[in-house]
C-alpha cells in the first residue's frame, strides 16, 4: 500500500456562528456555498473533488454520553486537486476571498480549521 502521488486534499472543519440557526447554516453550507464555490474560475480550473460533511448532532450527542471524543464543529470539506499548489492558489485566491470568503464569514465563526494531507483509500466500497 502506498500514499497517492497523483491527488493531494485539504479538509476543513468549521463552527456555526453564534445566532445562525442550524437551518440557515445547513442550508448554506449544502446549497449557497456549493453554487459560489463552483462558480469560480480558479476552482474550475484547480479543484479535483469538492465533498461536504454536516455534523449530527444526535449521533455526536450519544458518542459523548459513551465516552468518546467528538470534533467541536458543525461542518467540513474535502478539497482533491493534483498538488497542493493548485489547493493553496485556490483558497488564497482575491477572486475566492472576495466572494465565497466574504459570504461564508456571515455563517462561521473565524478560525476554521484546515489540515493538508497526501491520502491512501484503504477501503473504498
Amino acid at each position: 500500500m502506498s500514499l497517492r502521488t497523483d491527488r493531494v486534499r485539504i479538509t476543513g472543519s468549521f463552527k456555526r456562528k453564534e445566532g445562525v440557526s442550524k437551518e440557515e447554516f445547513d442550508n448554506f453550507w449544502l446549497n449557497e456555498h456549493p453554487k459560489l464555490f463552483n462558480s469560480l474560475e480558479v476552482v474550475k480550473k484547480n479543484i479535483l473533488k469538492y465533498e461536504q460533511a454536516h455534523a449530527n448532532e444526535m449521533v455526536s450527542k450519544a458518542l459523548t454520553d459513551s465516552g468518546l471524543t467528538v470534533a467541536p464543529f458543525d461542518a467540513m470539506a474535502i478539497f482533491e486537486a493534483s498538488t497542493f499548489d493548485a489547493l493553496t492558489e485556490v483558497f488564497t485566491s482575491e477572486e475566492y476571498r472576495k466572494t465565497v470568503g466574504a459570504e461564508s464569514i456571515k455563517y462561521f465563526e473565524r478560525g476554521g480549521q484546515m489540515f493538508a494531507a497526501n491520502f491512501a483509500t484503504i477501503i473504498d466500497n
